[in-house]
This record gives structure tokens, C-alpha cells and sequence, in this order.
């Protein structure tokens, strides 16, 4: 079997697995966020730039970190698994051929973003320089030329051992894409496309004698793929649980003031525990947090009241809902079932915590929307986040756990 061969066999394995996560990830759940996100931020983008003309300074400056980042969006995805450091390394003569479709694959998701995010950027664009819906075209044809460049300094990357010399690599493959979509931006959208045609000519023969020169480094092209891949695992781990993650526990001192008001004696055992995993568990205090952080951008972003209140109910119960795995955390731990505990205060002990948790994600709602809204509104949508927020705890959870222990049972 060649290189080629194992790549494709190795790439319709991963994505079989991939298709059996994605329909979790693509519940109605995420769609309804989606949905909802989407018209947020269309409504917000579409008010900002009605109030924009040539005069507002910042356009290209946004522009630019635009199209810094959709180039620098997409890893290398080699799919190479510890073992092969063993069983492909007589064959790294031929590793070529699988990195080209590496490459290859690599190439597809970054360049639909670009695609998209350029076509999000243009209004922008249009509405702050003299630049026309048609230079997009420019646009995407340079940074697509880029994110190939890219894509090729990765896989010579593979080749370089030194940690700071890698460094250096990473900051000149920047500082060139910076370079180029500068003058793509503030000169001419022509130009970007030749000089990115010319980096692609000049950059094939150095590039060919760096992959000459050196050999693969296996111990981090293992080790890159498996960040990558933890990543995703972590993006997927939102909506179902992946055997292979293992969330993280930090010890975070800072935070033991938050668990002082928490009665240290048997009838508030679990609530201690739920509290301690909240706070030192990455997987859930990480989730808390971006989710809030999502909302208060969406809030501040859109400053329209409907879509703040519904927003805020939205990402109150998709924060619930996505905790309520915790309160099977402790299910397999022999101790806690040893307790003298009534199970009933496992769930009364979660519904607290999620009255706290949720409670303060409403607060925080309100706080960011008396930035963009009337003092009233803010108050209106605290109401309706609080009052959401009790039938959730009281009504939602408890219906929510006898399901989940059915399952479970079965």
C-alpha cells in the first residue's frame, strides 16, 4: 500500500467518524443558535454600516484584521497518529505524496471561510472607501493564494526541530501574509493578487530545498495533530460526550472565597462538590464562559431589545442545558455512593447551583445591556432572564434528569 492510499483510506475513516459526531453537533439546538446568531449579528452589521461613510477611519483597519485572521484560520490536518513515528518512518521518502492530500483536505474549510468572511467584510468596505462589490473578487483570489502559501510553510514547518526557530518561522510567515493584504487593502486589490502570485513562484525553489535539507520531525507532527484534534473534540464535546477527551482540572485558588458561603456538613455534601467542579473543571467553567462571553458581544452588538431578550433566554438555556452532565460527574466514584445521602439531594444541590450560575449569566446580561439600552429594557430583560431562570431550575432539570437516568438505566 502506498502513501497516497493510506492517506485516502486513513481520511474516509476520519471522516465516517466525524459524520457520527456532526449530527449531534447539528441538533436544533445549534441551529436555533445559529439562526439566531446569524440574524443578530446581520441586523447589528446592517445598522452600523447605514451609519458609516467615507469619513470613518477604521474601515481598512477592520478590513485587515479580517483578512489576517480567515488566513490564519485552518491547521494542517495530517491525521498522523503516534504509531506512525514506528511503522510509517521507512516510508518517509514517500510522506510527500500523503501530505499532498493533507494539503489538499487542509485547504477546503479555510477556503470557505475566507470566502465568507471576505463577502461579510465588503459592505464594510464599500460603505467606508471607494472600493466596489466586484474588488471582492481581488480580495479572495489573494488570500486564497495566501492560505496556500500558508498551507506549504506549514508542511516545511514539519521539518524545523527547534522550538524558537519555529517561532521565527510562524513570525515571518506573518508578517509576510500582514505585508501582502496591506497593500491588497490601502493600494491597490491587483497588486495583492500579483505579489501573491509572486510570493507562490519565488517562495516553490527555498521551500523545495528546505524539504531537501531536513527530515520530518514525527514526535511533533504527532503531537501538532493531536492539539488539532483535541480542539475540535473540544468544540463537539459542547453537544455530546467524546470517550477520547479528558477534560482538565485546575486548581484555581483564586476562587475559594466563591465556596465560602457553601455549610460544610453532611446535607450540603454535593452541594460543595457540584460547586468545586464548576469552578476547577475546564470543560464546564470554560463552557460558562464563552457562552457568556458570546452573548455579551451579541448584546452589545446588536442594541436592539427583542433580540437582547430573546438572546438572553436563548444562551441562559443552552448554558443549563449544557451543564446538566454534571450531575452525573460523580456517578462512578465509589465514595459517593457510599455516602449516607439521599439522591433526591443531588438534584436539589444542582438546581442550586444552576440558580447561582444562571442567575449571575442574567446579571451579567443586564449589566452589558444598560451599555445599548434603555434603563427600563435592561430591566425588563433581567425580569424575563431571572424569571426563565427559576422555571428552568424548578420545572426544566428535574423533568430533564429522570429522562437522562432512563437512558442511562437502558
Amino acid at each position: 500500500m502506498n502513501m497516497q492510499e493510506i492517506w485516502k483510506k486513513r481520511l474516509r475513516l476520519h471522516e465516517k467518524k466525524m459524520a457520527r459526531y456532526l449530527k449531534y453537533v447539528l441538533n436544533d439546538h445549534f441551529v436555533i443558535v445559529c439562526f439566531f446568531i446569524f440574524g443578530a449579528l446581520s441586523l447589528g452589521y446592517s445598522n452600523i454600516i447605514k451609519t458609516l461613510d467615507t469619513n470613518f477611519f477604521w474601515g481598512r483597519w477592520i478590513a485587515l484584521l479580517v483578512f489576517i485572521a480567515s488566513v490564519s484560520i485552518g491547521k494542517l490536518a495530517t491525521l498522523i497518529e503516534a504509531p506512525d513515528a514506528v511503522f510509517l518512518l521507512p516510508k518517509e521518502q514517500q510522506l510527500p505524496d500523503y501530505l499532498k492530500g493533507a494539503k489538499r483536505y487542509s485547504f477546503l474549510l479555510p477556503g470557505f471561510v475566507i470566502v465568507l468572511l471576505t463577502a461579510f467584510i465588503m459592505p464594510l468596505l464599500v460603505a467606508t472607501t471607494s472600493y466596489v462589490f466586484l474588488d471582492m473578487l481581488y480580495f479572495v483570489v489573494t488570500l486564497l493564494l495566501l492560505k496556500n502559501w500558508d498551507l506549504d510553510a506549514q508542511l516545511i514547518s514539519l521539518k524545523i526541530s527547534h522550538k524558537n526557530e519555529r517561532l521565527k518561522w510562524q513570525g515571518a510567515k506573518l508578517a509576510v501574509i500582514t505585508l501582502i493584504a496591506v497593500i491588497s487593502l490601502f493600494l491597490n486589490p491587483i497588486v495583492g493578487v500579483v505579489l501573491a502570485i509572486a510570493l507562490q513562484i519565488i517562495s516553490l525553489p527555498f521551500f523545495k530545498k528546505m524539504a531537501n535539507e531536513r527530515i520530518y520531525q514525527w514526535e511533533l507532527m504527532v503531537a501538532s495533530e493531536e492539539q488539532r484534534m483535541h480542539r475540535i473534540y473540544q468544540f463537539i464535546n459542547l453537544f455530546t460526550d467524546i470517550p477520547s477527551l479528558k477534560g482538565q482540572v485546575k486548581r484555581r485558588r483564586y476562587l475559594d472565597g466563591l465556596l465560602k458561603g457553601i455549610s460544610k456538613d453532611h446535607n450540603h455534601t454535593f452541594d460543595y462538590l457540584y460547586a468545586r467542579t464548576f469552578l476547577r473543571g475546564t470543560e464546564y467553567s470554560g463552557l460558562y464562559v464563552r457562552l457568556t462571553a458570546i452573548l455579551v458581544l451579541l448584546v452589545i452588538f446588536t442594541q436592539n431589545f427583542v433580540m437582547a431578550l430573546l438572546l438572553s433566554i436563548l444562551f441562559i438555556y443552552l448554558t443549563g442545558f449544557q451543564l446538566l452532565p454534571m450531575y452525573f460527574h460523580y456517578e462512578n466514584m465509589a465514595l459517593t455512593r457510599l455516602y449516607p445521602i439521599k439522591m433526591e439531594q443531588k438534584a436539589k444541590a444542582l438546581k442550586q447551583l444552576f440558580v447561582v450560575v444562571l442567575g449571575s449569566q442574567a446579571v451579567i446580561i443586564f449589566s452589558t445591556s444598560l451599555v445599548t439600552l434603555s434603563i427600563v429594557d435592561s430591566l425588563i430583560v433581567l425580569a424575563a432572564s431571572l424569571g426563565f431562570v427559576g422555571v428552568f431550575t424548578q420545572i426544566y432539570v428535574p423533568v430533564r434528569i429522570k429522562k437522562m437516568l432512563k437512558v442511562r438505566l437502558y
